[in-house]
C-alpha cells in the first residue's frame, strides 16, 4: 500500500466492507440488476476496494458451493478445502471484486472475458502508477446475447 493521502481512506473502506453485509451485484446482458423491479443500468461508477480469486460450483444455474478465496468454501461443505473436493474440476474459476457503489458495498464475481478485462484494466492502472483503489472506475455492460461482459475504465 502506498503512502498517498487516499491510502488511509481506502483501508478504512476495506475494513468497513469486510464487516458489512455485502450484496452480490448481478450482471444481465442488458445491464446491472440493482433492485428488483428497477430499470437496469448499463454503466456504474464505483470505487474498487480489492480483488482476488474465487470459485463457484453451479448446479442447474444455482450456486451450490462457493469460495471467495479459492481455498476454503463459504457455501456448501465448509469443512473441506477446495483442492480436496471431488467437484473441484467442475467449479467455475472466478475473480472476486469488492467495491463501493452509491455508498453500499457490493461484490462482483467475474469469469472469463470479464475477468480478463478487469485484470488488463488493473495492470494498465498500475503501469500508470495509479492503483484502481485510488480512482473511480466506470464499469459498463456489453450485451453478448445470453450474458453481459464487463468493461472497466478509469474516471480520471
Amino acid at each position: 500500500m502506498s503512502s498517498s493521502p487516499m491510502s488511509g481512506d481506502v483501508e478504512v473502506l476495506r475494513q468497513l466492507l469486510h464487516r458489512a453485509l455485502v450484496r452480490y451485484l448481478t450482471v444481465r446482458p442488458d445491464g446491472f440488476d440493482l433492485q428488483s423491479g428497477s430499470r437496469r443500468r448499463r454503466l456504474i461508477e464505483a470505487r474498487i476496494l480489492g480483488h482476488g480469486g474465487a470459485r463457484t460450483l453451479y448446479k442447474s444455474r444455482k450456486p451450490t458451493c462457493r469460495s471467495l478465496d479459492g481455498l476454503q468454501p463459504i457455501l456448501g461443505d465448509t469443512s473441506r478445502r477446495c483442492l480436496e473436493c471431488a467437484n473441484y474440476t467442475k467449479c467455475t474459476p472466478q475473480l472476486r471484486v469488492d467495491l463501493i457503489f452509491e455508498r453500499r458495498s457490493y461484490r462482483l464475481l467475474l469469469a472469463y472475458s470479464s475477468a480478463r478485462n478487469f485484470l488488463a484494466y488493473d495492470a494498465e492502472r498500475r503501469q500508470r502508477g495509479r492503483a484502481i483503489e485510488h480512482v473511480i472506475t466506470k464499469i459498463s455492460v456489453v450485451n453478448r446475447g445470453t450474458w453481459g461482459e464487463l468493461r472497466f475504465s478509469a474516471q480520471d
